[in-house]
């Protein structure tokens, strides 16, 4: 029934609105966000949580998740409100006590901490080895192994798993295979048979560094076992968050190729100066997974870490002298971004690890934003002279 609005004292009326709607055959050619926590739903229909409230379902999170799916060529997708927030949801909705997990040293920190740590109070137990490692890999698979999780390109020094071994060896013992695919980017590796993918949205899709999402993509089944889990944990993204992302995902592209791009001639540059003694680039010859990578991906992506002499200094006063490159420790921004591997990455690692990994006091990460290839490469230039860029 109609309401009378010229009975209702004015502060009802700011509380009920007049409903505007589009005319008849009109669309929005930009979706609207739907940020509401809570749907009233139509006469004659099923009152549930399902149809009525934000946490459980949100029609501008559920064109996010169509979305991601359809470009990661999975059955389904939910989104989430960080990147930690999916590989948090994946493991707790997957994983049960008295399971075995095998991950990897080269895995995303917090991920390597929750998994030894986290997963240890519940009762879910761990093996850690190097992702180069497939002999380890093997002996390490017992009956209650459930799960190998991995990373690549990993973070910070950009190692290759080799994707169609592993997924070869989880198969053969029915192991589901979890892979987080933040720096190769969602378009990538969708053909190589791994069951469930996790992103940190907040890097390259989104591309602003102004949102914070995560998103977990595979089977139907798989997304069944984990979105109760996730609803119930309360980590659902905000519908503005999400309707940002998809705004990102509309350029994703190219950006993410402007970015591969301009790394590529980072890496180049950097790579032939006397005062660099490293860099870590799966597109350049030189890197160890270059061949694995070139199999496996279609861009090696816009992020590349480098070690300096030290008579450059150490890495942390190096960043100081940029100008151009923003000294914070996240990836996938428009502005180009650059931090110290140490600051970030390796601190709970043994010193051994840590060491052969490359960490050390001249170890830096840079992740490629939307500024002239000519104008990053002078500014490091400077740095690497000893002197403050532009």
């Amino acid at each position: 029934m109609a309401i009378d609005r010229k009975t209702l004292h004015d502060s009802t009326k700011l509380t009920h609105l007049q409903e505007v709607g589009l005319p008849s055959g009109n669309k929005a050619i930009v979706s609207p966000i739907y940020q509401t926590a809570k749907f009233s739903p139509g006469e004659g229909q099923p009152f549930s949580s399902q149809s009525t409230y934000t946490r459980v379902s949100n029609p501008t999170l559920r064109e996010l998740e169509l979305s991601l799916s359809e470009l990661q060529k999975t059955e389904d997708c939910i989104v989430l409100s960080s990147g930690m927030a999916a590989i948090t949801g994946a493991l707790l909705g997957l994983l049960k006590s008295g399971d075995h997990i095998i991950s990897f040293r080269e895995t995303y920190r917090p991920a390597r901490i929750f998994i030894r740590s986290t997963l240890q109070r519940f009762g879910i137990r761990s093996t850690i080895l190097k992702v180069s490692d497939l002999p380890g890999l093997e002996k390490a698979i017992t009956p209650d192994t459930k799960m190998i999780y991995f990373e690549s390109p990993s973070n910070p020094h950009l190692e290759i798993a080799d994707i169609r071994k592993i997924v070869s060896i989880a198969q053969k013992h029915k192991i589901l295979v979890m892979m987080d695919a933040t720096f190769g980017g969602p378009h990538q590796h969708t053909d190589l048979g791994v069951d469930v993918f996790v992103h940190s949205l907040t890097k390259y899709v989104n591309g602003h560094g102004d949102v914070i999402a995560g998103s977990i993509a595979g089977k139907k089944t798989v997304i069944q076992e984990i979105r109760q889990m996730a609803i119930n944990l309360g980590a659902t993204l905000d519908p503005h968050a999400a309707w940002l992302v998809q705004r990102g995902l509309r350029t994703y592209f190219m950006r993410y190729e402007r970015a591969a791009a301009t790394a590529m001639r980072i890496a180049e540059f950097l790579s032939s100066h006397p005062m660099v003694k490293k860099v870590y680039y799966p597109g350049l010859p030189s890197h160890p997974g270059h061949e694995l990578a070139r199999s496996q991906m279609k861009s090696t992506g816009g992020i590349l870490a480098f070690e300096i002499d030290p008579s450059v200094g150490e890495a942390l006063a190096f960043c100081h002298r940029l100008k151009l490159h923003q000294f914070t420790a996240s990836v996938g921004s428009a502005e180009t971004l650059i931090c110290p591997t140490l600051m970030f990455f390796g601190d709970d690692l043994s010193p051994e690890d840590a060491k052969e990994m490359g960490h050390n006091p001249y170890s830096l990460r840079i992740s490629v934003g939307l500024e002239h290839a000519d104008d990053l490469i002078d500014d490091l230039r400077e740095g690497l002279a000893g002197k403050a860029g532009h």
